[in-house]
């Protein structure tokens, strides 16, 4: 068994490395997608590219953001692998919190082909500004140890079992997902096949500093697609509280919360439960017309 990330980036140059040393740790290769980066993300993608084998700068697109901007490399690759071989979809903010291989060999024994995976959602908080502010918290320092105060409040297919035959719309469905609170279903890719029981732990730092914060938020302010989770270029605005998480140190299980899990489940049940009232009027539109 070999693991393939594809991992499709936009300004994330304060933390890609970080992102692409630690995917390097388990994955036989990870798959670059830049989408029209404005700052030095692709240079040094380019640059760990020259220098480890593993990391590949895939393909740089202007086009607008979507998650089909991901399948070129599995389009491209996909029939060279095995049906033992798995993909990783990584983002560039993120880092699997457990080595996979254990989590997709148990996953294969069931068998499954999909293994969903719990995202931990890091977020800076008052105690981390306060950092910043007199100058302890700088960007020399991973973001490991920058970021502490987490909720794991959501879930989502990460990594899928490789299919050689067929293409990629052969091999996945499209279908509506639960999204966040606020925004409708936003298209996503759903692997066809059974889904594993146990779920893989996945750390998400998109909030890391004023500075960036304040660049994702522009980056992102007066586009349809992110109207619902953005409405400011205010940094503050997406500031959290520590008191309402969890605090991570080394060596600790991850927690889950109340607060977290009503989060995700009642989110999934809106989904739902919306879903099942468009299909009813689908039919009857179909039965009166």
């Amino acid at each position: 068994m070999k693991l393939y990330a594809i991992c499709l980036v936009k300004n994330e140059d304060d933390v890609i490395g970080q992102t692409l040393a630690h995917a390097a740790r388990y994955c036989d290769g990870i798959f670059v997608i830049d989408n029209g980066s404005t700052d030095g993300t692709w240079d040094i993608v380019r640059d760990l590219a020259a220098r480890d084998p593993r990391i590949v700068a895939f393909a740089r697109t202007l086009e607008p953001y979507d998650d089909a901007l991901r399948w070129p490399p599995y389009e491209e690759y996909h029939g060279r692998l095995s049906d033992d071989d798995w993909w990783l979809i990584l983002d560039g903010d993120e880092f699997l919190a457990e080595d996979p291989r254990p989590v997709i060999a148990e996953a294969s024994r069931e068998p499954a082909e999909v293994i969903n995976a719990w995202q931990i959602q890091f977020y800076y908080t008052e105690k981390d500004h306060a950092a910043w502010l007199a100058g302890e918290d700088t960007r020399d320092r991973p973001i490991f140890e920058r970021r502490r105060h987490y909720r794991i409040d959501w879930q989502e297919p990460r990594l899928f079992r490789n299919r050689r035959e067929g293409t990629w719309e052969d091999a996945y469905l499209r279908r509506k997902l639960p999204a966040p609170r606020g925004e409708d279903g936003q298209e996503g890719p759903v692997r066809v096949g059974r889904i594993a029981r146990r779920k893989i732990l996945n750390r998400h730092f998109q909030y890391r500093d004023p500075e960036q914060i304040e660049k994702r938020l522009r980056l992102r302010y007066g586009h349809a697609k992110f109207a619902a989770q953005v409405d400011s270029t205010d940094w503050r605005t997406k500031m959290r509280s520590s008191r309402h998480l969890h605090c991570h140190r080394p060596g600790e299980r991850w927690h889950f919360s109340a607060s977290g899990l009503t989060y995700y489940y009642s989110s999934w049940m809106r989904y739902v439960l919306k879903s099942r009232v468009q299909r009813a009027q689908r039919r009857f539109a179909e039965v009166i017309g």
